[in-house]
């Protein structure tokens, strides 16, 4: 096993990093045999990045799980997911971040962060892995916006050189045929739980594939679908706003239109004109 220098950092971002930038809210690394985290629930996200060894992954709520992990893998701990994870007793090589922010959902729609899937496989190791977590170590150690924002351009270097290392195939091929599912049925008036007994599961493990394969939950998944067949419909056709709303599952024309223009910026009349190809004027 690599030797590794044993170190950790913390940090409180600000909440305009929090909300603009993936924030990064502490980094360690470690080697060798370490005591077990047990019943831990975090109130950011995570990842745990091992290059060497094995052991175990283990969740105690909503769901009991445990998971073999062996490096190069990467946990992913989810926000209040109480939880625990350790090496065997040979210990382990292990990178760890702490993040937050809106803009990871760009990351969560290749596969990466799955709520379903909290182990995930890699190919081969994190490339430039010891590169990355000096860079975290000298930033999430420092104080001010200028350190704060190294430390978020770290961390998504990190995500993708995990993104790089990952199997795209895995993971990705059950989300993206629910996502399909889905899809094909999101005109239909069907509940969120209808929706996932349709498809075999429940409403959160539904929940739980949309999410990890697209960044959205299941409604505005449903929602974006529908505004999209809608633009469709106004830029191609001659139907009146009354009949899109109702091929796209809508009875309300007035609630469609209020909920098209809160998702495109433009009421339907004024998508059509500027959309529409001049046969419709």
């Amino acid at each position: 096993m690599t030797p590794t220098a044993s170190w950790s950092h913390y940090a409180s971002p600000r909440h305009a990093m929090r909300r603009f930038l993936i924030s990064c809210h502490g980094a360690g690394e470690q080697a060798g045999l370490q005591p077990p985290f047990r019943q831990r629930a975090l109130p950011t996200r995570g990842l745990v990045y091992i290059s060497e060894g094995r052991g175990t992954y283990e969740e105690y709520e909503p769901r009991g799980l445990q998971v073999p992990v062996e490096g190069p893998a990467v946990i992913w701990l989810t926000p209040g997911v109480r939880h625990g994870y350790g090496s065997d007793a040979r210990g382990w090589s292990e990178h760890w971040v702490l993040f937050e922010g809106e803009p990871f959902a760009a990351f969560e729609t290749t596969g990466l962060g799955g709520r379903h899937r909290p182990v995930q496989k890699l190919l081969r190791p994190v490339e430039d892995a010891d590169a990355i977590f000096r860079e975290l170590c000298v930033a999430v150690a420092a104080v001010g916006a200028r350190a704060e924002i190294a430390a978020s351009v770290a961390t998504q270097r990190l995500l993708l050189a995990i993104l790089d290392a990952a199997d795209p195939a895995e993971g990705a091929a059950a989300g993206a045929t629910i996502v399909d599912l889905v899809t094909r049925g999101a005109t239909r008036t069907l509940s969120v739980a209808e929706r996932a007994a349709a498809v075999g599961l429940t409403a959160r493990e539904l929940g739980d594939a949309v999410r990890s394969a697209t960044g959205f939950t299941v409604n505005d998944l449903v929602i974006e679908v529908r505004i999209a067949q809608a633009q469709s419909l106004l830029a191609e056709t001659r139907l009146d706003v009354g009949q899109i709303a109702a091929q796209v599952g809508y009875d309300d024309a007035a609630y469609f239109s209020r909920l098209f223009r809160r998702r495109t910026g433009a009421a339907p009349s004024a998508f059509r004109r500027q959309q529409a190809r001049s046969r419709f004027d």
